[in-house]
């Protein structure tokens, strides 16, 4: 059992992101058991099944991964895992159909992709996934420099990326100025319409991390509008909403930040019973604050067993920065329970999701708190 529980969080951020690799599915499942709702994990265990040539095992771990995405907003990546899944096995297409009603059935953030992708009627959608190529790169990578043609549109699945265009010049400048974009899960890029003009790209674009892509190719593109004029109306929108530098940018800036791993103080307001009444105040602390949620740690004498925890769903945090000048309040649900050490002592820590939250909200949170307690 793993007694620390800042080394357990990074173990499974670390799996995640590849440069941690578990090759024993034995291993890999009882991290499960510590991450049972982590979508990538799920992901990256599927991976390992498929290398161990347990293909249905790995077909059930894709569907559970998708599932587990569409649940927590993630569509481009749902829809990735799907088509993890299908290559293993070839869906009906009642089972496509199927998918396609839990896509549209679910809660997603209106960012300009998945507009995009929800508007599509079920033929458009297949024929846009059945063009997608995976494409995944470790840190450090270019996947396009400036002067390349404009071929492929890119979509990016998990990872970070850095978009640097060279401004033009105007007449007091000796030389070009260039603008810096950080790019990160469902942004998007590619100057790659109108179909018919051949255009060179102006931005050189490198992973900062290692990433997972989409590609689809302009000429398939073309190729599938004629057939599904739809498609090209909602991809004119989509390059439309092309985020710009602003208000965005300032977050797209500080993404590379996207969780916080030093202490805050919270206090947590549980509620056991459905009315919302007999609310309970518990106090500890988070070594990890990220987009999607937190990790708690009660403070030792609330160590009872983790599964106390387990059917109360609905929490009110609040974390007080420094000195109490300000008081954050974040409404949010346990999605685990699980008995840990922390400093020699025995107590228990909690997964928390947050409800209601934008990932730009989120990622704000996450700043805020790096900006308050980080060491720089």
């Amino acid at each position: 059992m793993v007694k620390n529980l800042n080394q357990t969080i990074s173990i499974a951020k670390h799996i995640v992101d590849g440069s941690i690799t578990i090759d024993s599915i034995s291993e890999f499942r009882s991290i499960l058991r510590l991450f049972p709702d982590d979508p990538a994990l799920h992901r990256v265990f599927a991976d390992l099944l498929v290398r161990k040539k347990s293909l249905e095992a790995a077909i059930r771990s894709y569907s559970k991964a998708a599932t587990l995405n569409i649940e927590l907003g993630m569509m481009l990546q749902a829809i990735i895992c799907k088509i993890l899944e299908w290559r293993l096995k070839k869906p009906t297409r009642q089972r496509t159909q199927r998918f396609f009603r839990a896509l549209r059935g679910g809660s997603f953030h209106d960012t300009a992709l998945n507009v995009f992708i929800t508007s599509l009627s079920f033929t458009e959608f297949t024929a846009l996934v059945n063009q997608m190529v995976r494409v995944r790169l470790t840190a450090g990578k270019t996947v396009r420099k400036i002067g390349d043609q404009e071929a492929d549109l890119y979509l990016i699945v998990t990872g970070n990326l850095k978009a640097t265009t060279l401004l033009p010049l105007n007449g007091k400048q000796d030389e070009a100025q260039k603008s810096c974009v950080y790019l990160s899960e469902n942004d998007f890029f590619g100057d790659i319409y109108p179909y018919d003009a051949e255009k060179i790209s102006q931005t050189f674009v490198e992973t900062i991390t290692a990433a997972e892509l989409v590609k689809i190719s302009k000429v398939k593109l073309r190729r599938i509008c004629k057939k599904h004029p739809n498609i090209e109306l909602g991809l004119i929108d989509l390059l439309k909403a092309r985020s710009e530098i602003g208000a965005e940018g300032l977050l797209r800036r500080v993404r590379k930040i996207d969780r916080h791993i030093l202490p805050i103080n919270i206090e947590m307001q549980i509620f056991p019973g459905k009315s919302g009444d007999n609310q309970i105040v518990l106090d500890g602390y988070t070594r990890d604050v990220s987009i999607g949620g937190m990790c708690i740690v009660l403070n030792a004498k609330y160590a009872h067993g983790p599964s106390m925890y387990q059917d109360i769903r609905n929490v009110q945090i609040r974390m007080s920065m420094p000195g109490d000048a300000m008081i954050v309040s974040v409404a949010g649900k346990i999605v685990w329970s699980k008995q840990v050490y922390a400093e020699d002592e025995k107590t228990v820590a909690l997964g928390i999701q947050y409800k209601s939250m934008t990932p730009k909200l989120g990622g704000l949170l996450v700043v805020f708190a790096d900006i308050l307690y980080g060491s720089d």
